[in-house]
């Protein structure tokens, strides 16, 4: 799983391609263009400056799993502002202070084995069309592609998600749930005339991997963000 500053070049250090500039990465501190996935890349903007921002042309914001909650609760009406005016925003990580209606604090799942963590589609949503659940579900350091029951053999689960949101709105929608009762983990919120996008792990764009089905996650979720799917 890649950090927040992280970018995963492979094959040497290659430079970035040019970024989508109506797609912004929310993190803690400053960063060059993160590249999302081969020849997808966005610019990355410090949460700290995020009040000084021109987000007038930016249709998307994604929030890293390790932005300052705080900080985003006293910015509530900015990022209210923005989704209920047509924008989309992306939510990673372990909710602990609501701050953008529907959004619920984040619940630990009580785990003793990969079913406990097991991903369930509920939904179909475009940014995981075509998407393997077991190769997010299961991570391996292994070289090349293993799948099947290889796949859970080698594999680790647990980074794509090990708890929940703990409430959905009426008028959210379940993506994709985790474990044997089905609770929240992807979900859907509308708010105006945009969408709040709420995932309870890692960052999402983080399992974007060109060798497997997931290679499609970066690309569908900047294109999400832009209003190009819906």
């Amino acid at each position: 799983m890649t950090s927040t500053a992280a970018v995963r070049h492979r094959g040497g250090a290659p430079a970035v391609p040019a970024p989508d500039t109506s797609v912004r990465y929310v993190t803690m501190g400053t960063y060059p263009d993160v590249e999302i996935a081969p020849g997808r890349s966005v610019r990355t903007i410090d949460l700290y400056d995020l009040d000084a921002a021109p987000l007038t042309e930016v249709k998307g914001l994604m929030l890293s799993l390790g932005c300052d909650q705080i900080f985003l609760e006293r910015r509530r009406a900015l990022l209210e502002d923005f989704v209920r005016a047509g924008g989309r925003i992306v939510v990673n990580g372990h909710v602990s202070r609501p701050f953008l209606p529907g959004l619920a604090p984040w619940r630990a799942i009580d785990h003793h084995g990969a079913d406990d963590l097991r991903i369930v589609p509920v939904t179909p949503h475009p940014v995981w069309e075509g998407v393997d659940y077991d190769e997010l579900l299961f991570r391996t350091g292994v070289p090349g592609t293993p799948r099947g029951a290889e796949l859970a053999r080698l594999g680790v689960a647990g980074f794509y998600g090990r708890g929940y949101h703990a409430r959905v709105p009426a008028n959210g929608t379940v993506v994709n749930a985790i474990g044997p009762y089905r609770l929240p983990l992807d979900v859907v919120l509308p708010l105006g005339d945009g969408a709040v996008l709420a995932h309870a792990g890692n960052d999402l764009h983080g399992f974007c991997d060109p060798d497997r089905s997931t290679r499609n996650l970066g690309p569908n979720l900047i294109d999400w963000l832009k209003g190009s799917l819906t």
